[in-house]
């Protein structure tokens, strides 16, 4: 799938960012919708083009990592000129002329626009019949996909099922209601129709529709349908968790597509579409085992008061960098809050700043322990969240827990919460975790940062206000 992805982000990511209009339309060069779908090869391109923009830039931190993760309790930005773009977010003072935030919605609406253009349009062309109702299927996943992250992001927002709408029409933003609706429903629908396994990686399976069923009833609290949906998923026999010989080689690059993954974001080390990750987190000076690489100015960092959570022989550690060899041959021992997490492997055939590690949005891990939360949710501690904490935590060598271990619901739900933390670190879901325990503001209190409760959403770019007076913007923005 990373072959087939390569040519079509290459053309795409000159202009990810560029959209500046809700429902500007795509430019398909001397090709309108209308003329352009003739054959099944032009179904197939559009939505290659379609997974492309879904999956984003080559940087996570403006992807995924700043929104998700660098205003939380695990991680931290210091130095470099990125500092413009993550502190605001960071310390709490993020508003709705935040660049990245406009870059996002733009990408997102970009992607729908694509696969409205595919469901309008694909239905009518003479093609194989099978391969059609797949095509239609992923759109539909990819569709439903993008409007997840827009609501974890902004709350409920226009709901476009059309590539035929006009600019003109200014929608309005949909009501919570019938938003959760129509993710549900396309997630529901479409995890009947895809297969369960697919020859491309990482194209959307019938697991990855119903995985981001299960997070999405999981961040809005349906605690028993997001139970149930796990349940799917498990009884699938489809994942299992990655038992190798250390944990920190499920993200080896020679693993990649393994049984654990549900969803990735695909990178190769080409200068468009690799993933810039390990430039920037090495520390100063650092001397890669793979040379010539790019160190930025940025410093990825990590809170020490973080790592202290993990017991000494989780294997998981082995995912930071506490100390380096730097260019002179000195060792240096990093300090406080000055860890880094090398989650993702150098990658030996990388080049310049850019490598080919893949990024996990939906791991079979994240399956389990929501199914042990949404349980403990319905009914207090269980032998069975209790079973499923420990699948996750045998593969990191560490000791198992037992129903002993806690006295009440309160107690098992923050050990789920420090659990998710350590296993998902570096993977942009903490943000979602503390909001749905109702601890993010309170965290960034403690951090001494400005946060209200109103920060829990982000406001909706002031270019898009601007441009369609009947969007309402979030609360205390």
């Amino acid at each position: 799938m990373k072959n087939l992805y390569t040519i079509t982000i290459i053309l795409l990511v000159s202009s990810l960012y560029a959209c500046s209009d809700l429902l500007e339309e795509e430019v398909f060069g001397e090709l309108a919708p209308s003329n352009f779908f003739n054959n099944q090869e032009d179904a197939e391109s559009i939505l290659n083009a379609a997974y492309a923009n879904s999956q984003g830039y080559r940087d996570l931190a403006r992807d995924y990592l700043t929104f998700g993760e660098f205003n939380t309790d695990l991680a931290l930005q210091r130095e470099g000129a990125i500092s413009t773009f993550i502190h605001p977010v960071e310390n709490f003072t993020w508003d709705s002329t935040h660049p990245w935030l406009q870059g996002l919605w733009a990408r997102y609406y970009s992607a729908i626009y694509r696969t409205n253009t595919i469901l309008d349009y694909v239905p009518d062309i003479e093609m194989d019949e099978e391969r059609k109702r797949q095509i239609l299927a992923e759109a539909r996943f990819l569709r439903a996909f993008n409007y997840f992250y827009l609501y974890d992001l902004f709350g409920p927002t226009p709901l476009i099922v059309s590539s035929l709408t006009s600019v003109d029409d200014r929608p309005e933003r949909a009501l919570a209601e019938e938003f959760q609706k129509f993710i549900e429903d396309e997630l529901r629908d479409v995890s009947a129709i895809l297969p369960a396994t697919q020859a491309q990686y990482p194209r959307a399976t019938k697991g990855a529709a119903l995985g981001f069923l299960c997070k999405f009833y999981l961040n809005n609290r349906k605690w028993q349908e997001a139970a149930a949906t796990a349940q799917e998923i498990i009884e699938s026999n489809d994942y299992e968790i990655f038992m190798g010989n250390h944990r920190a080689d499920l993200f080896a690059l020679g693993n990649e597509g393994n049984k654990e993954f549900l969803f990735a974001v695909p990178f190769i080390a080409h200068s468009a579409i690799g993933n810039t990750y390990l430039s920037h987190a090495a520390p100063p000076g650092y001397r890669f085992q793979f040379p010539p690489k790019v160190n930025f100015a940025a410093q990825f960092k990590i809170y020490s008061d973080f790592i202290d959570t993990f017991e000494p022989d989780d294997q998981r550690l082995a995912a930071f960098l506490f100390e380096y060899t730097n260019q002179a041959g000195n060792t240096v021992v990093l300090g406080t809050d000055d860890a880094r997490s090398f989650k993702y492997p150098e990658d030996p055939n990388g080049v310049g700043d850019v490598s080919s590690n893949d990024f996990p949005l939906l791991r079979y891990a994240d399956i389990l322990l929501s199914r042990a939360e949404a349980l403990n949710e319905l009914s207090g501690p269980n032998e069975e969240s209790i079973s499923l904490i420990n699948e996750v935590r045998q593969a990191a060598r560490v000791s198992p827990v037992s129903l002993a271990d806690f006295t009440d619901q309160s107690d098992l739900r923050d050990f789920i919460l420090a659990e998710r933390g350590r296993e998902f670190h570096t993977e942009a879901l903490r943000r979602q975790d503390l909001i749905r325990h109702g601890r993010f503001i309170a965290s960034a209190l403690s951090r001494g940062m400005p946060a209200s409760p109103h920060h829990v959403l982000y406001p909706i770019p002031q270019v898009e206000m601007d441009a369609n007076p009947n969007l309402i913007q979030n609360d205390g923005y």
